[in-house]
Order: C-alpha cells, then sequence, then structure tokens
C-alpha cells in the first residue's frame, strides 16, 4: 500500500514532503483526508482482518495544524507496531514518538519560527489533543483562511452560537476537552467538543 503524494503534497508544507515519504514508504498504512468533523482533526484505528491500518486527517486544516495532526497520528501507528495493546493511547511511548517525529520536522525548518516556538513548548509534555494546548491552537488559527466561524473554546460561557449553520445553542460548562450545551429550540444538552467550529452570535444569556 502506497501513499499518494501527488494529492499529499496539496495540504502539508512542501518542505515536508521527502520526509513523510521516508516515514511512510517504511511503515505503510491508509490514508483518508474526509471532510471536516466537529469532534476530532483525525484518528488512527489499527488493522483488522479486512482493513490495513488507516489514519484520517481532516481536509479542512491548514497546512501546518494537517501535518502536526498527520504526525500526531502517525505515532500512534509507530506506538502500536511496537506495543498495540500493551500501553496507553496517549502514555509516555506515545508521547516519545510523537516528540521524536516533531523534533525531526523542527530541525527541517518545516514551520515559521513563531509556531517552532510554541510547539517546542507543546513538546515537553504534549497533550492528548492539540486542543488542549490554547497558545498552539491560536498559533495556527493565523494560518487559517478567512472565515466566520470561531472555535467552542474561544467563546465565553454562557454565549450563544450556531453550530452546522443551523442549530443554535448556550455554551456551559466544560467537561474535559468537551462542553456541556444546551440547545435553544429543543432545551435538550449536549457534549460539544472545543474545537467545534461554531459562529458566535451577539447574545449573552444570563
Amino acid at each position: 500500500m502506497t501513499i499518494n503524494f501527488k494529492i499529499l503534497q496539496n495540504y502539508v508544507p512542501q518542505e515536508s514532503l521527502p520526509i513523510l515519504q521516508k516515514w511512510f514508504n517504511q511503515r505503510p498504512f491508509e490514508l483518508r483526508i474526509p471532510k471536516k468533523r466537529t469532534t476530532k482533526f483525525g484518528d488512527f484505528r489499527a488493522s483488522t482482518k479486512q482493513l490495513p491500518n488507516r489514519i484520517s486527517v481532516n481536509s479542512n486544516l491548514n497546512k501546518y495544524a494537517f501535518l502536526i495532526t498527520l504526525t500526531h497520528e502517525f505515532a500512534h501507528l509507530l506506538v502500536w507496531l511496537q506495543h498495540q495493546h500493551k500501553v496507553k493511547a496517549h502514555g509516555a511511548e506515545w508521547k516519545t514518538e510523537f516528540a521524536t517525529l516533531m523534533n525531526v520536522l523542527l530541525i527541517k525548518n518545516v514551520f515559521p519560527e513563531h509556531l517552532i516556538i510554541v510547539l517546542q513548548k507543546h513538546l515537553k509534555n504534549p497533550p492528548a489533543s492539540s486542543a488542549r494546548d490554547i497558545n498552539l491552537i491560536n498559533e495556527l488559527k493565523k494560518h487559517d483562511a478567512p472565515s466566520n466561524t470561531i472555535q467552542l473554546i474561544e467563546i465565553k460561557e454562557g454565549a450563544s452560537f450556531v453550530l452546522n449553520n443551523k442549530r443554535i445553542f448556550i455554551k456551559g460548562k466544560k467537561r474535559r476537552t468537551r462542553y456541556l450545551c444546551k440547545e435553544i429550540n429543543t432545551k435538550k444538552e449536549y457534549l460539544i467538543h472545543g474545537v467545534a467550529e461554531v459562529e458566535l452570535l451577539n447574545v449573552v444569556n444570563n
């Protein structure tokens, strides 16, 4: 199984392609690039009898966020090949693999200088999701295409927002990486991930 690098080059910095080719040719997997998902940037799924190891990364990410997410998930693949279910998903083994891979990219100056500084701090103890590092999220957003949306994590508790261009919610309290939000029409509560792209309304509820 081979990665289509002609397609991949549309999503990552050009300087990273030789590095990615070397990594991926040694540890092949199936790469999927789906449309935007509100609950995650990407994921890794281990092989089954019917399917190979798979990595997916959201197509709407800017090239630096895409590369970081792809590297994050590739680190999961490397840990799986060595340990399978014997270690925690985001334990010491994954942190070491992820930091090692990212440092290769940092040394090659794949990222702009201001982002390198933030990433160096991030890699000292990388969280399970980059969404938990608000400094990294803010730096990455500087490279996003212009948009009317912001991430849920950026708005205040009690603020009203629109999700998926139609449903209106009130932001509630944080529950780990998600927020308990009440849909205005139905009065039902939902856990919505902090990285969800939403449109802020100019109404604050008490």
